[in-house]
């Protein structure tokens, strides 16, 4: 009885017509979210990468993930096309890198947030446009 009630929740929750696509894409961003944070800590306090240039490169290889993850889970989109959906991906990911990397600053140097937790409010932010750019450009279906 139980495994059939989780089925249930879990399909309620990711397959449900309204809040089904928003639920998936926090699974994956949430597990990208995860994956940033660890290599973001790693690089500063194991590999003493600046904050700035670990935020970079942590996005950038965590993005990859995302780009397949939010492609075939999210949006379940079967477009082909990977050079010009990855493009768009990269283009809506480098304006969210680019916000991220301000609100960074901002927090960190100007407001003195530790880091790792400016990132994670960083990432609320973020969350906002990539979600509706991602929808809206990147995975819409012609």
């Amino acid at each position: 009885m139980p495994i059939k009630t989780a089925k249930k929740f879990i399909s309620f929750f990711f397959e449900h017509e309204k809040i089904g696509e928003p639920m998936r894409y926090l699974l994956i961003g949430g597990t990208c979210a995860v994956l940033d944070l660890l290599f973001l800590y790693l690089m500063v306090n194991f590999l003493n990468v600046w904050y700035l240039i670990a935020t970079t490169i942590s996005f950038l290889v965590v993005s990859l993930f995302g780009y397949f993850g939010q492609k075939h889970f999210t949006f379940r989109n079967t477009e082909r096309n990977h050079k010009k959906q990855l493009t768009l991906f990269f283009m809506v990911t480098g304006t969210g890198l680019l916000i991220n990397a301000g609100f960074m600053f901002a927090f960190v140097s100007l407001l003195g947030i530790w880091y790792i937790i400016a990132n994670i409010i960083t990432k609320f932010i973020v969350l906002v446009w990539n979600f509706l750019a991602n929808k809206h450009i990147t995975f819409r279906l012609h």
